[in-house]
């Protein structure tokens, strides 16, 4: 099966497009060339030719590749067995995490693996919270991405406990995280998230301008009249 997969990626492949999605994803892996779409599609068939117990094995001959693709399709393909997933679905991705040391392949596990079993288990926060420690900054940002699936529900305390962590991480891609779930926070509890940006309103400029990026573009003002010296208010407490 494993054979027949990566024969098939082989002959998706594409040199250029290899070389481009490389310098845009910067992996450190190799790439085949093959655009998300069709690695997809392969993921499907996966899916529905094999149980998830016959997949973990599949999956971990994916994984151990040194092809970008690859492990992408076994996250793709795990995605898909969402009703399946339960705290031994964590058990077998926790030592796996590691090895992703790129953005696109972050979100996918955090949105719609790790973030699924947080929604079922609220026991698993404590896994969370633990990520949210780690100094492996891609574990970090898989800690506060993976909490948006519970945002859309309506719940952003895990999400906010988070952000007050991370609001002045050094790290990039952690700015940007924390400032895209502020935002999508805002869009549920908009005055509760207006608030913390109010109580940290110095937070590095990326995670700030994600934040504000849509329904509060008002406190781009705010920010601007505090570093040219405007008029000093309280500090904001986001739960008040």
């Amino acid at each position: 099966m494993v054979f027949k997969v990566k024969k098939q990626l082989k002959k998706l492949s594409n040199k250029q497009f290899a070389e481009d999605i490389k310098k845009y994803i910067k992996s450190p892996y190799h790439f085949y060339g093959i655009r998300v779409p069709e690695i997809r599609t392969m993921a499907k068939h996966l899916y529905e030719e094999q149980p998830l117990k016959k997949f973990y094995s599949i999956f971990n001959k994916l994984w151990s590749s040194s092809y970008h693709e690859e492990m992408s399709l076994a996250l793709y393909a795990l995605q898909l067995y969402e009703d399946d997933f339960n705290i031994e679905t964590w058990k077998f991705l926790k030592p796996k995490l590691k090895n992703i040391k790129s953005w696109d392949q972050i979100d996918a596990v955090s949105l719609s693996i790790v973030g699924k079993i947080l929604l079922k288990y609220p026991r698993f926060e404590k896994e969370i919270l633990k990520l949210s420690k780690s100094r492996d900054f891609w574990l970090r940002r898989i800690a506060i991405v993976s909490t948006l699936p519970r945002i859309k529900k309506g719940d952003i305390l895990l999400t906010m406990k988070l952000a007050e962590i991370y609001v002045h991480d050094r790290e990039p891609y952690i700015q940007k995280a924390t400032g895209w779930m502020l935002r999508e926070a805002g869009k549920q509890k908009p005055e509760i998230v207006k608030r913390f940006i109010l109580k940290h309103i110095h937070m590095p400029a990326i995670c700030f301008s994600y934040a504000t990026e849509r329904d509060l573009k008002d406190l781009r003002k705010v920010r601007k009249l505090k570093k040219l010296g405007g008029n000093k208010s309280r500090r904001f407490l986001w739960w008040e």
